[in-house]
């Protein structure tokens, strides 16, 4: 078989280990969040992505957490699953478009979450972030345009306690100069799917 001269070795390999690793995730707890999502006209993170954001929520504990995203049933279904039944935890799902949000409520209840998990707010969701606590929230994962991101950065730095997460879909490093971030804040950005770009606090 041969090697594409285009992608260095190393990279290669790091293709094919996220190729491996997708077929390993079991992907029955998102497929149909997400295949309901397309039908609506939007895209939502393939298995290892939601995985990923599951296992960032595992880390932060989080309890409290924000999805702002045009589809928010997968990465909401991924918050919860890491919190496990009977946490408590609360995920805030906003978008713009109430067809999605009622897709996320759907998913939500299907996955045996009760009502009491989460809140659905159908707005402009940069306008709405503006108006939540301050400190109340352990995760915020947004899937948001790039001219958006700054925006969203500076307004996890206020919205997320001490040692919470930014998770942003894409791979958004570097972030933006303006972005309002203490010194302390640290960027990853994880191979998988179209990118995630992790912002610890």
């Amino acid at each position: 078989m041969s090697e594409s001269p285009d992608v260095p070795a190393t990279d290669r390999s790091g293709l094919d280990l996220a190729r491996r690793s997708a077929g390993l995730v079991d992907d029955s707890l998102y497929a149909s969040a997400r295949a309901e999502a397309a039908e609506l006209g939007a895209a939502s993170p393939d298995a290892l992505t939601a995985e990923s954001i599951r296992l960032v929520a595992s880390l932060t504990g989080a309890r409290a957490a924000v999805c702002i995203s045009p589809a928010p049933g997968v990465p909401a279904l991924a918050i919860l699953a890491a919190a496990g039944p009977g946490s408590g935890a609360v995920v805030t799902c906003i978008t713009d478009d109430p067809h999605h949000l009622e897709a996320a409520r759907s998913a939500l209840r299907a996955a045996g979450h009760p009502s009491s998990s989460a809140r659905y707010i159908a707005a402009r969701p940069l306008e709405v972030a503006d108006k939540l606590a301050d400190g109340a929230y352990d995760l915020l994962v947004a899937d948001v345009p790039d001219h958006s991101v700054s925006r969203v950065v500076s307004r996890a730095h206020h919205l997320l306690r001490s040692g919470g997460a930014l998770v942003l879909i894409g791979e958004h490093a570097p972030l933006p100069e303006d972005a309002d971030l203490p010194d302390h804040a640290h960027v990853t950005v994880l191979p998988v799917g179209a990118g995630l770009t992790i912002v610890t606090l």
